[in-house]
């Protein structure tokens, strides 16, 4: 009698735990969602922003800005998508109980992980890359101006000016003179190579932090998606677990009873 207590206390412990767990990888699922609304909302802002655009426009077709700014944009664009698509599979999994899509959300977590960390690396590795390439677009352009007077690149300049809220850059603590450039901003004081360059470690800081938050949920998720799917035996539920089947015993029953003799079944009849 102690031991069948102790297996029932040790039972109602692990359908405790399976519940916690469920309840958390939801919450975790939710967290997800929204951490993949950011990472989509600093997607559209990487490839609409004018900040990004207004220099992209004025780079040649040669540049390595281009192709730095297609690849943020692109594994922007797929961390968001699979973010939601492991959501989906993971709550669909907790919901349907079913061993095999909770599988798949572990690998998808892995998955992921791998990607968040190369992602971190990469803008941690190649900051300075990228605003050297933003940077290098800029100074063509006001070289261009300074130098030929060009009435394109002018115009370029001028709006750039204009989005950064800047004028012009510095050489050491001496202003270049502006005598072709026009600044129509207000704030004239400002170094356009010094707000470029903050403007981009802003960008990437916020892009680091959000791709960390992702990366702890990752983890979090293999975790519990890890202990879910042992928990679960094939072809069992959790919330059935031990309580019987009335299946085989309606066939087991009109079974006997199709080769039962009537007269068994009737009862004793007194003698007369």
């Amino acid at each position: 009698m102690p031991t069948l207590c102790r297996t029932k206390g040790a039972v109602m412990r692990h359908k405790s735990w399976v519940r916690v767990a469920r309840c958390q990888l939801l919450v975790s699922c939710l967290f997800i969602l929204l951490l993949a609304v950011a990472c989509c909302f600093v997607t559209v802002i990487t490839s609409l922003s004018p900040h990004f655009t207004i220099l992209i426009r004025a780079s040649t077709s040669e540049s390595l800005i281009r192709g730095l700014h297609h690849s943020m944009v692109l594994f922007g664009s797929i961390v968001c998508s699979l973010l939601l698509l492991t959501v989906l599979i993971s709550s669909v999994s907790v919901l349907r109980e079913s061993q095999q899509l909770m599988a798949t959300a572990f690998v998808g977590f892995g998955f992921l992980f791998c990607i968040l960390m190369a992602g971190i690396t990469w803008t941690q590795e190649c900051e300075s890359q990228i605003q050297a390439s933003f940077l290098d677009v800029y100074d063509d352009m006001y070289e261009q101006v300074y130098r030929w007077s060009s009435a394109e690149a002018k115009e370029q300049l001028l709006h750039t000016h204009d989005v950064f809220q800047c004028c012009g850059k510095t050489r050491g603590h001496v202003m270049i003179p502006e005598i072709p450039v026009m600044c129509e901003t207000k704030a004239e004081e400002l170094d356009c190579v010094s707000v470029i360059s903050r403007v981009l470690h802003m960008y990437l800081h916020w892009t680091r932090l959000l791709l960390l938050m992702s990366l702890g949920f990752m983890v979090y998720g293999m975790v519990l998606s890890s202990f879910l799917y042992f928990s679960l035996p094939k072809g069992h539920i959790w919330d059935r677990r031990g309580e019987y089947s009335l299946n085989n015993g309606l066939i087991s029953n009109s079974v006997t009873m199709a080769v039962t003799p009537l007269t068994q079944l009737l009862p004793n009849q007194s003698s007369q």
